[in-house]
C-alpha cells in the first residue's frame, strides 16, 4: 500500500473482499470474512488494520432513516449565487440551524443543502428567509420521494476483484415511495443509535457497559432497531484511494413518471453507479457515479443516452467524496436543536 492519503492505494483480492462485505454490512465478523476468504482471522484482522491504517476506510457506520424521527420529508435545497459572493454565502447559511448538510460545491449548484422537516409546509418559509439574502440569486427545492434505499454499495466495482456476474446476480434494493410511520424510542433506544450511528462495530458488551445495562438489553435494542430506524450498516471508504478520481452527479427528467421503475432499473445496470434518489421537483431523478478517468464519463453517459424514457439528463463533474456513503442524518438522534454541519468536498487538513 501507498502512504500518500491523495494516492491510489493497492489492494489485493483479500482487501477486496473485506471492502465488499463490509459496505453491505459493517458489522459482519472476522470469522465470517476469513471463511469466505479462505484464510485466517488473524490475517483479516490485519488487512483491516491496514486498510484503516491507510485511509482507504474512515468510517464504520449505521445510516438513519429519518422518517422513524417523524422526519417525512428530506429536501435537497440547490443555492445558486456568483462566485465572488461565495464565502459571504457560506457563512450565511452557517447560521441557519434547519440546514443539517450542507455540500460545496455541488454541481450545478454553488451549495446543496439538506433539510430534513417534520412538515413540509415550512418549506416556503425556508426558501423564503434563504433568498431574503441578495447574493441568493434562487432557490430550488429537490424534495426527495423516499428516504432510504438511495445508497447502491453493491453496484461499486473493487479491483482487483471482477465483481460483474456478482453485479449481475445481486439483488438490488427496490425503489420505495412507501410512508413509514414515526417509531417509539426511549433514551436508551436513542443512546444505542448514536453509538451505532457513528460506530457501528461496537460490540455489544462494550455499549452495555458504557450505558450502564444488561448486554441481552442491547442486543434486544438493536435487534428492533435494524427493523426501522437503522436499515442500512456499512462501513465507510475514501473512493479516491480505490482510484475513483471524480463523481459524476447526474439530474435526469423523465419522459412520464410511470417509467420511473423502468429508468431506474436500467440506470442501475451501470457499473459504478452508487446512488439514486427519486425527486419531486424540477428534476425526477438524481444519481451519481464514481468515475475514474473521462473515458468512463463518456462510456456512462453513452448508456445513460440509450435509456428509454429519460427526456434529459444534465451531467455535472465534481471532485470525488472524502468518504462514502455519506452519513447524513446521525444528528436527528440528538435532543437538542440541530446545528449546521458543513460538509467539504475534500477533507480539511
Amino acid at each position: 500500500m501507498g502512504d500518500s492519503l491523495g494516492d491510489q492505494i493497492k489492494i489485493d483480492e483479500i482487501d477486496a473482499k473485506i471492502l465488499t462485505m463490509l459496505l453491505a454490512e459493517s458489522r459482519t465478523s472476522f470469522t465470517d470474512i476469513a471463511n469466505e476468504c479462505n484464510t485466517t482471522v488473524t490475517s483479516i484482522r490485519m488487512h483491516y488494520k491496514r486498510l484503516w491504517k491507510y485511509g482507504v476506510v474512515n468510517g464504520e457506520q449505521m445510516l438513519v432513516n429519518p422518517q422513524c424521527l417523524g422526519y417525512h420529508h428530506i429536501v435537497d435545497l440547490g443555492i445558486t449565487t456568483t462566485v465572488e459572493n461565495e464565502k459571504e454565502v457560506a457563512k450565511f447559511l452557517e447560521g441557519k440551524p434547519y440546514i443539517s448538510e450542507m455540500v460545496s460545491p455541488a454541481a450545478k449548484y454553488n451549495f446543496l443543502g439538506k433539510v430534513a422537516l417534520k412538515d413540509l409546509n415550512t418549506l416556503g418559509e425556508i426558501i423564503e428567509d434563504l433568498e431574503s439574502n441578495s447574493n441568493i440569486k434562487h432557490v430550488d427545492a429537490l424534495i426527495w420521494a423516499q428516504a432510504v434505499n438511495i445508497e447502491y454499495p453493491q453496484n461499486l466495482i473493487i479491483r482487483p476483484l471482477d465483481s460483474s456476474d456478482e453485479r449481475k446476480n445481486s439483488q438490488m434494493p427496490a425503489l420505495t415511495n412507501n410512508y413509514q410511520a414515526s417509531v417509539e424510542i426511549d433514551e436508551t433506544d436513542r443512546e444505542i443509535a448514536k453509538i451505532l450511528s457513528r460506530e457501528s462495530r461496537t460490540p455489544f458488551l462494550k455499549i452495555a457497559e458504557q450505558l450502564k445495562i444488561s448486554t441481552k438489553t442491547v442486543i434486544r435494542r438493536y435487534s428492533k432497531l435494524r427493523e426501522n430506524l437503522l436499515p442500512f450498516s456499512t462501513i465507510a471508504v475514501n473512493l479516491n484511494k480505490l482510484g475513483y478520481r471524480s463523481l459524476a452527479n447526474i439530474y435526469i427528467k423523465v419522459s412520464k413518471r410511470s417509467k420511473m421503475s423502468e429508468v431506474c432499473s436500467q440506470l442501475l445496470q451501470i457499473p459504478n453507479l452508487i446512488v439514486v434518489i427519486r425527486y419531486i421537483g424540477p428534476y425526477d431523478l438524481y444519481s451519481a457515479i464514481a468515475l475514474e478517468d473521462f473515458d468512463r464519463m463518456f462510456e456512462a453517459h453513452d448508456k445513460i443516452r440509450a435509456i428509454n424514457g429519460i427526456e434529459t439528463a444534465d451531467v455535472f463533474l465534481t471532485r470525488m467524496v472524502p468518504s462514502w456513503p455519506l452519513n447524513l442524518f446521525p444528528s436527528l438522534l440528538e435532543n437538542e436543536t440541530l446545528k449546521p454541519k458543513y460538509w467539504a468536498v475534500e477533507p480539511k487538513e
